[in-house]
């Protein structure tokens, strides 16, 4: 992450080394890696679509382009 970082537009290196060492956010890290794997996500981008209930769940899992969104919201929608 560090080497990426350093390829990054305006990003203070040094800033961020220092954010990543001291592993302040890490708890958070690791609580959002469970929830996500217990949802059954696989990786990312991963997006859910649902129902405003929360029924008739979808989930794509990857980079679509908006029309594949636009076609489930407006599926959702009507039925």
């Amino acid at each position: 992450m560090k080497k990426f970082a350093t390829s990054m537009p305006g990003m203070n290196t040094q800033e961020f080394n220092s954010c990543l060492d001291s592993n302040k956010h890490k708890p958070q890290v690791d609580s959002d890696n469970v929830l996500a794997i217990s949802s059954g996500f696989q990786g990312t981008p991963t997006f859910v679509i649902e129902k405003k209930d929360g029924s008739s769940r979808e989930t794509l899992l990857g980079a679509y382009p908006f029309p594949s969104f636009q076609a489930i919201i407006d599926k959702k929608l009507g039925g």
